[in-house]
């Protein structure tokens, strides 16, 4: 990758790069989730010549452009009046789903988020566009380069490539050549990375082969430094089972519910916490009316460091809901980096870490949450170990899940893009 020495502001021997997202926290504890910020940080702390800056969608009550730490954020409106503008948060699919009238919104958005870019492109310089989802991102980071020649990276979070094969051959089509004109595809488990693959074929997939990488979010490293959670005799659980995600179908939440309810009418009580926020919340407050569950509300910082400390054993419940499927929950990677005993589903993904052999040793794995009774057999065999036990488990977890650390991980991003280290000014 060719780093420009020309770039106003920017240091020589360093880079101008855009994270180019549809999701972001909007403003100081909105509950959208802050991956995409913690990995610009992560670049800049790794490369502090760079200039770094992460262009996302406006909302209402948010500023147009601001500085996180020495990151800038930039936002684009995309409709008039501002609070018309309900496509992007907190999720693109799920609010086209549940408000088809949105899909309104999606040439204006694409137009919106096009003219933002090449604005910034042609004002900034810029050397290298990353681009988080292949739909839409990734598509205006290909037009951006086939127009500027600015080269881009894309990340495959979750079901982002199969917007394009639902629109059949111009759409498979049109995903090919996006990957193909990227420098790298970034795919969070191994199984995005099979179903890119199988979009190319004979010497296509072989080229393939190098270009799409499986490369997970990583968990912010402070968060994972500062919070020493633990299972040692001083430590006082608040909760007996816990999770923190976004309220919606994709999560399997009433499973967890199900579970813990019927747990409770055979004699068990399991102190439960389900901390997050979403549209399906009103729903499952009123299934957990009769359980020993407790809503936190959104959680950030110090109250999440604190909710993670508090909770004994974390349980992620992922299943497929159509079209909106889980990629790999960047809060069981933190669960996992703190050390902590889980419980997770099939359909988070898990088993695609390339760890998973060494991981599935320590941890519970639940092929269905949706079969109740088996789900039931996991908590009380998770639930009756010791302390003991659970301390060995904990710190084998978290040797094992250590890369996952974003002061760690980032190096691992840069290297995949043939990126050297830091130039000095």
């Amino acid at each position: 990758m060719l780093i420009s020495d020309q770039n106003a502001g920017v240091p020589r021997g360093s880079m101008n790069v855009l994270f180019l997202t549809s999701t972001l926290p909007r403003f100081l504890g909105d509950m959208q989730p802050s991956f995409v910020l913690d990995q610009a940080h992560a670049w800049k702390e790794e490369r502090p010549n760079d200039r770094v800056a992460i262009l996302a969608p406006h909302d209402a009550g948010a500023v147009l452009s601001e500085n996180i730490g020495e990151v800038e954020v930039r936002r684009f409106r995309y409709c008039w009046p501002e609070n018309w503008q309900k496509l992007a948060y907190p999720a693109i699919l799920p609010n086209l789903k549940n408000h088809p009238i949105t899909a309104l919104l999606i040439l204006p958005f694409l137009i919106a988020e096009f003219l933002a870019t090449f604005f910034m492109v042609r004002k900034q310089k810029l050397d290298l566009i990353y681009a988080h989802w292949v739909m839409p991102q990734g598509l205006i980071a290909y037009l951006i380069k086939r127009i500027c020649g600015t080269s881009y990276v894309l990340q495959n979070h979750s079901s982002d490539l199969e917007i394009f094969t639902r629109l059949g051959p111009l759409g498979r089509a049109l995903a090919r050549r996006i990957i193909r004109g990227s420098d790298k595809l970034f795919c969070v488990n191994a199984k995005q990375r099979n179903f890119a693959l199988d979009l190319f074929e004979g010497s296509g997939r072989q080229e393939m082969e190098q270009k799409i990488v499986t490369l997970p979010m990583g968990v912010a490293s402070d968060f994972a430094r500062d919070n020493q959670s633990s299972y040692d005799e001083k430590s006082l659980f608040r909760f007996d089972l816990g999770t923190i995600s976004r309220l919606s179908r994709k999560k399997g939440l009433p499973f967890l519910i199900d579970a813990v309810d019927r747990l409770k009418r055979d004699g068990l009580e399991i102190a439960t916490g389900i901390a997050g926020d979403g549209e399906d919340r009103e729903a499952l407050i009123h299934a957990a009316r009769s359980a020993d569950v407790e809503f936190t509300g959104f959680l950030q910082g110090a109250d999440k460091k604190e909710f993670f400390e508090q909770t004994k054993i974390f349980v992620f419940t992922s299943v497929a809901a159509g079209s909106d499927v889980e990629g790999l929950p960047v809060s069981l990677l933190e669960a996992l980096c703190l050390g902590k005993m889980v419980i997770a589903s099939r359909d988070t993904n898990i088993q695609m870490l390339p760890e998973w052999d060494l991981l599935k040793e320590h941890i519970c794995f639940l092929e269905d949450p949706s079969d109740i009774d088996a789900f039931e057999q996991a908590v009380r065999q998770v639930i009756g170990l010791d302390r003991e036990a659970l301390k060995v488990r904990s710190s084998q977890i978290k040797a094992i899940m250590s890369r996952y650390c974003w002061d760690q991980l980032i190096q691992e991003y840069l290297g995949a893009c043939g990126i050297s280290e830091q130039v000095a000014a």
